[in-house]
């Protein structure tokens, strides 16, 4: 099953956040099992089959290392922008001038539906990846960018979608991160009383 799925996101940015989250750094510990982070991407062939699974290679097209590792650095360059909370990431400099930098290898170019219906696709011959900012962008013209955002948790920094009415989660699940978190600072409170 996708994350993207799993998670039920808007279908708008089912790439974005399947591409951002092919990533798991997440560590911490559920029920005494350790969480055991993976890299649905780390090799060329992993990512020949994520993209496949996806409908962005065609069939007999293959990822070369030179290709892979565009990829990887706009996942990075990606994780990196949506790291910073959204109200931050105006001054997010370096971040910004990474993910643009990173963006240059997946051009993109106007595609007009028959219906009329306007969207951003990847410029012909190039990584059809370049969806992944297709969506971003598309995103962000509908003022839901805000929404995409890095759980605060140290032992997580899943990125989520915030569905909450107001946009002000911190955390991808309040029941897990949240919860520990605030257990966490609980503690360190009574530790300071006593």
């Amino acid at each position: 099953m996708r994350l993207s799925e799993k998670y039920d996101v808007p279908a708008e940015l089912e790439l974005l956040y399947d591409f951002v989250n092919s990533l798991d750094r997440r560590r911490y510990v559920e029920n005494g099992v350790a969480h055991a982070g993976s890299d649905e991407i780390d090799t060329p062939r992993r990512l020949e089959a994520w993209m496949r699974e996806r409908g962005l290679l065609q069939r007999g097209g293959h990822v070369d290392a030179g290709d892979h590792r565009a990829a990887l650095e706009l996942r990075q360059a990606l994780r990196d922008f949506l790291l910073n909370p959204p109200e931050d990431r105006p001054q997010a400099r370096e971040a910004a001038r990474h993910l643009t930098a990173a963006s240059r290898k997946f051009p993109l170019m106007l595609a007009v539906a028959d219906k009329g219906a306007v969207e951003l696709v990847p410029v012909p011959g190039s990584n059809a990846l370049g969806r992944v900012l297709g969506q971003m962008i598309g995103l962000a013209e509908m003022g839901r960018l805000a929404r995409l955002k890095t759980c605060a948790s140290d032992e997580c920094h899943w990125i989520f979608f915030d569905r909450s009415k107001p946009a002000n989660r911190h955390w991808c699940s309040s029941s897990i991160c949240g919860n520990r978190q605030k257990t966490r600072a609980y503690r360190v409170r009574q530790r300071r009383a006593s």
